[in-house]
């Protein structure tokens, strides 16, 4: 019979399939020691979390900081919990490459969040709000998304005008929004409108609903992406990108935003 048969081709007994626990280029090894594959595979991402949302230039000092700082031993820890929690899962048959992958990185981003927040704000270009911190764990169907943006966004300590009470906002602001960029269906909330306008028109700048992100960038078309629909959100320069679009409003609000979309983007996966 070769391996990969299923059934007998002569009498159509079940047959009893043996789980290779050979990784493929990017699985586990579940025969080898697994805390180390998991403590490895933390610098590397570790090295992805600092090329992609600070200075890659500045690795070695967030190396240096995970030493000093004492929370390699932090991350040593947790890789022992989590293989011991991926092997029996593995074990069982309840998990496969993919989906452990999925949460051995789920639990490094909430690793990093931390240690980058905790031990590292000198660091780090853009001061990240620790108030993001609490919606770790959390289920899409049980957090706040609107106490969720303002934590993000921390829009407090930001010079952008933004409203949240739209019976307190200019009338003809909110219609130059809705004219220029802000187009949601008739039943859907709007939670956050901020105005980057240059004259305070309200004809460019960024809204969040209950269901996506809106925008509108100077000599740019108005975009529109839904948070079941991200997929990619990326940082470039001076600006990110979400789902290959445009996307800019300052250094400072360009990450903040990045990582909330991404936040969001993860939380939409795991409702399918």
């Amino acid at each position: 019979m070769p391996e990969s048969a299923r059934f007998c081709f002569e009498c159509g007994a079940k047959q009893r399939i043996v789980k290779s626990s050979t990784p493929r280029a990017d699985g586990l090894d579940f025969n080898a020691d697994l805390p180390k594959q998991l403590t490895e595979r933390f610098f590397k991402s570790l090295r992805v979390r600092v090329t992609e949302e600070h200075r890659s230039s500045d690795f070695q000092l967030y190396s240096e900081r995970l030493y000093e700082s004492g929370f390699r031993d932090t991350v040593q820890l947790r890789s022992k919990q989590l293989s011991t929690e991926l092997k029996n899962l593995w074990d069982r048959d309840e998990i496969k490459h993919r989906e452990a992958l999925a949460l051995m990185q789920d639990v490094f981003d909430e690793l990093l969040d931390f240690f980058v927040i905790h031990f590292c704000q000198d660091l780090n270009e853009v001061e990240l709000p620790e108030a993001i911190l609490q919606y770790q764990g959390l289920k899409w169907e049980s957090l706040n998304l609107f106490q969720m943006i303002l934590d993000y966004l921390a829009l407090h300590n930001e010079k952008e005008t933004y409203y949240t009470d739209f019976l307190l906002m200019p009338v003809d602001k909110l219609k130059n929004a809705g004219k220029s960029f802000l187009f949601p269906d008739k039943k859907e909330k709007i939670l956050l409108i901020c105005d980057q306008s240059l004259l305070g028109s309200c004809k460019e700048g960024f809204a969040l609903t209950e269901h996506a992100i809106y925008w509108k960038a100077p000599l740019e078309k108005a975009r529109m992406v839904r948070y079941d629909m991200l997929d990619e959100i990326r940082r470039h320069k001076d600006w990110i990108t979400i789902n290959g679009y445009f996307f800019s409003a300052n250094k400072s609000l360009n990450l903040k935003i990045l990582k909330l979309l991404k936040k969001v983007r993860n939380l939409q996966r795991k409702l399918f």
